[in-house]
């Protein structure tokens, strides 16, 4: 039962996160203590932009601090939730997330106390894990945009 009719709105910002490895791309997702795979995202602070956002949270939550955001690739999605998940006296919560497109050169992953594992995956095994529909769709606009950038012909200036 909801205890409230109202509706809290929240707004976070996180990043589908990439590395390449040989001729391939892999994925980071991380796994929530709640069991559910996902990219890292988090809360947005007061004043904070958006893709500040991403960057904090990309390295509170794995502790990589190298990452260069791609241009041409920002995503907003939304979803209902209860919260506190199966309470009796959950409240009923929209969240808009924005999500970046971040490409990480080395760096260790070091997780944070939200997550309990994490793996890098290629395209084909992330699809299969990721449950949400909507992330699953921001992962094929981020393979698109990754695979189109890099089937582009040099075109010499001068």
């Amino acid at each position: 039962m909801i205890k409230d009719k109202k509706v809290k709105v929240e707004q976070s910002a996180g990043a589908v996160i990439f590395r390449r490895q040989g001729r391939g791309i892999l994925y980071l997702l991380l796994q929530h203590t709640r069991g559910h795979w996902a990219f890292p995202k988090g809360h947005i602070e007061k004043g904070e932009r958006s893709i500040d956002t991403a960057r904090r949270e990309i390295e509170e939550e794995t502790g990589i601090s190298r990452i260069r955001f791609m241009p041409g690739y920002k995503e907003t999605i939304k979803f209902r939730f209860q919260w506190p998940p199966k309470s009796v006296d959950a409240e009923s919560r929209l969240k808009f997330v924005v999500f970046y497109l971040g490409e990480v050169f080395g760096g260790k992953v070091v997780l944070s106390e939200e997550h309990k594992a994490f793996r890098w995956v290629s395209y084909d095994m992330a699809m299969q894990i990721l449950k949400h529909r909507n992330v699953r769709e921001l992962l094929q606009k981020a393979n698109g945009l990754i695979v189109a950038r890099q089937t582009r012909p040099i075109v010499p200036r001068g």
